[in-house]
This record gives structure tokens, C-alpha cells and sequence, in this order.
């Protein structure tokens, strides 16, 4: 399939598009109580603990999140420094009125989309932190979820948006970001630009979680494939490999990705399959185990997590990396950790 862009006012130009969102297929609508990759993960066990705190910021950057839903709505990060529709750049970040967010799509507040959203953002930002009153919800559902869309309607970007990209990173970690959900690829080597992002949010303390990619190849693809980057292999309800997963040696983790639930645009409940979604679970995890020890470093919190994953094989498997992301271990033992 290829993009048509005008550019100039004149011209046309063909380019293929560059990667997108990693999901399988279209989603199912379903109802569901506990979702199964919650139980997977032990997320009832961490919620003992935590269900998330507000001072954590998770920014998705994906296709953008439908705030209509008053599961997400909860949870919406909001920038302090802004003032909403006075046309003016309060905080000095260089974007006006980002009092919710911003869109690198269209160049606009995420509030005043210009163009229809892609599915996608919002099942991410279900699964990770959806706030459910009974039934289903999301890994840390109090955590605050910052909207930095970058994908276009049909879930896609081409070559000519990895300067979107990198200041899609730029401005989450600048925002106060402290993990930024990844679950896109590319299909091939980003430039230079992307990862220095990539090592500028490293360098500011900001984990950020990727996905293996839908290739079901032995080969990581970017931007998990950065060293920068916690890469994500997805696994079915049997806790086996997704047979759709991309592995190889630079997976640092599962999570759950076969057929899991979350929210569509405009709030219905649905089944999917990708990496695309066993990142969220991750992030959740992350995300509650610096609400349990907010003096963690980012270092420390990926160690409590990687350590505290539940080993799926006898031996270190490049397919799941350090096993199954357990959110109950891994929070039970970050509240426990003294610095």
C-alpha cells in the first residue's frame, strides 16, 4: 500500500509507508470480567500494594487516545503549566496550549484534532491504564497517561516523519514523562535522529518500552532494537510464544499479546492480538513499580522488573527474554527496596 502526499501545493509523491502500529488485525468487540492477561501477570497482587500513583506519567505515543471514554478520561494526564485556550505558550515548552496533550500528527493541542483517529492509541491506553469502576481494567489504572499522538488515521508513518518522532520523545520526556509506551515499529533503520531521542531520554531518567514487531522472524525490529529501548515479545494465553511475535536477543521481556481486551474508540470493549498490546502491560508494570518506590531510578525499576520476571523456559530463551512481566513480584519487591 503506498501514502500519497502533496507536497508544495503541486507536485505528488509516492512513498511507502515506513512502519506503524503493531497489531494483527482488526479488533473483535467482546465483554469481559478480568481481563486474562491481567491474571497473567499477577496484577491483582500488585494492586495490594498499588493501583498506581497520579505522580506517575506514562506518554503513549501512538495514534491518539479518544477521551470521550470516562474509563480513560480518568487518568488523563494534564500539563500544570499550561493554560487551555488562551493562545499562549504559558510554560515556554514551545507548544501552545498543550494543556492536554500534543499532536504531532496535525501540529495541534490534542484536543483540537484535525484528522480521525486510528484505533489503535486507545486500545494501548486501555490496556495500560484504564479505570473501571467493575470488570475489566487496565494494568495501573491510576497512573496519568499523556496523549503524544505521532501515528496517522490508518495507524501508519512514512520516512518523512522520524523528525515527528523525535520530537514526539523529546517533548514527553521534557513534560515529565517518567516511561513512554512505544508500540509501533519500523521497517527498517531509523536516522540518527530517533536515536539520539532515544539516548536523550536515557539520559533523563525516562524508561521507554517497545515492541519486537509482528514479524514472527528471529529479529527485533526498531525502535525496540535500540539498546535504549525495553523490547517486548508477545505471548499467547498459554504463556507460548504468539505465533505472530518477532524474538531474537535483544527481547527483554514478555508480555501478554494474544487475543487480549481493551477499549475502542467511543468505549466498546475488544479483543487483539500484537506486541502492539504487550507493551501496555509492561508499562503498566513499570508504572506500578515506581508508584510503589517513586525514588527509583529508571535503572533500578527495569532491574526490579527484569529480576522479578516469571522465567518461562528452564534455560534464558531469546524468545521471552528474562520470562513473563509479574507485576505482583515486581511491585512487592520495589516497596521493599531501600536506597
Amino acid at each position: 500500500m503506498l501514502v500519497v502526499l502533496l507536497l508544495g501545493g503541486s507536485s505528488v509523491h509516492t512513498l511507502a509507508p515506513a512502519g506503524g502500529a503493531g497489531a494483527t488485525g482488526l479488533p473483535q468487540l467482546t465483554g469481559s470480567a478480568l481481563p486474562w492477561g491481567l491474571e497473567r501477570i499477577h496484577a491483582p497482587e500488585a494492586w495490594q500494594v498499588t493501583t498506581g500513583s497520579p505522580a506517575i506519567i506514562v506518554a503513549v505515543i501512538d495514534s491518539g487516545i479518544d477521551w470521550t471514554i470516562p474509563e480513560l478520561v480518568a487518568v488523563r494526564w494534564t500539563n500544570p503549566r499550561e493554560i487551555p485556550g488562551n493562545g499562549i505558550d504559558d510554560d515556554g515548552n514551545g507548544y501552545v496550549d498543550d494543556a492536554l496533550g500534543w499532536d504531532f500528527r496535525d501540529g495541534v493541542p490534542a484536543d483540537r484534532r484535525r484528522t480521525s483517529l486510528h484505533w489503535h492509541g486507545t486500545f494501548v491506553a486501555g490496556i495500560l491504564a484504564a479505570r473501571f469502576e467493575g470488570g475489566a481494567t487496565g494494568v495501573a489504572p491510576n497512573v496519568r497517561i499523556m496523549d503524544v499522538r505521532f501515528l496517522d488515521s490508518r495507524g501508519l508513518f512514512t520516512t518523512k516523519d522520524w523528525d515527528r518522532l523525535a520530537a514526539a520523545i523529546r517533548y514527553a520526556v521534557d513534560n515529565g514523562a517518567r516511561i513512554i509506551n512505544l508500540s509501533l515499529y519500523a521497517k527498517g533503520t531509523p536516522p540518527a535522529v530517533v536515536e539520539e531521542a532515544l539516548a536523550y531520554a536515557a539520559s533523563r531518567g525516562v524508561l521507554v518500552v517497545g515492541i519486537a514487531g509482528n514479524e514472527a522472524k528471529p529479529a527485533v525490529l526498531y525502535p525496540g532494537k535500540y539498546d535504549t529501548v525495553l523490547a517486548v515479545s508477545a505471548t499467547d494465553a498459554t504463556d507460548a510464544l504468539a505465533s505472530f511475535s518477532s524474538w531474537g536477543p535483544g527481547v527483554a521481556v514478555a508480555g501478554p499479546g494474544q487475543e487480549v481486551v481493551s477499549l475502542l474508540p467511543g468505549g466498546r470493549m475488544a479483543t487483539n492480538s500484537g506486541t502492539s498490546f504487550a507493551a501496555p502491560h509492561v508499562s503498566g508494570t513499570l508504572a506500578l513499580i515506581l508508584s510503589a518506590n517513586p525514588a527509583l531510578s529508571a535503572g533500578e525499576a527495569a532491574a526490579i522488573l527484569l529480576r522479578n520476571s516469571s522465567p518461562l523456559t528452564p534455560t534464558p530463551d531469546p524468545r521471552f527474554g528474562a520470562g513473563l512481566v509479574n507485576a505482583g513480584r515486581g511491585v512487592t519487591a520495589a516497596a521493599a527496596t531501600t536506597r
